[in-house]
């Protein structure tokens, strides 16, 4: 059996992860513009991230929550719990280029405290219409 560093493993995961995650901004951004999302729609923005280390779940959602309402969630299948964040009752705007660098700043953020960025979405109220990176199963 050949012994691999843990820590590439790791880094590879995590590589992999934020270079779907960005795969994922891409189409979820298309599916949003072809719907008539632009730089000025007001959006509601929700996200989650897991993690089974108590530690780095309190040290991220602590970080977080200074920016976004986070609740946290332990969940029944392996001591992992879920930090879900949102923008909500509140609004925000982004173009194309700050969504791409929210989503590679949560990845990396996840990263830093051994979490894993899962997913987002965003609801657009004028338009009545709600787009998921979980709608994107290519890169799950």
């Amino acid at each position: 059996m050949i012994e691999q560093d843990p820590q590439k493993v790791w880094a590879e995961y995590y590589q992999r992860k934020k270079a779907a995650r960005k795969a994922e901004a891409a189409i979820l951004w298309s599916q949003m513009e072809n719907a008539g999302v632009d730089e000025d729609t007001v959006l509601a923005l929700d996200f989650v991230h897991f993690g089974n280390d108590e530690d780095h779940i309190r040290d991220l959602s602590s970080q977080l929550s200074e920016n976004y309402t986070i609740t946290v969630e332990l969940t029944n299948s392996g001591g992992y719990s879920l930090i879900k964040g949102t923008t909500r009752p509140e609004g925000i705007t982004l173009s194309q280029e700050q969504h791409l660098a929210w989503v590679e700043f949560m990845s990396d953020v996840a990263q830093s405290y051994a979490c894993v960025f899962s997913t987002w979405s965003l609801e657009a109220p004028s338009l009545k219409m709600r787009f998921s990176s979980e709608s994107i199963e290519s890169f799950r």
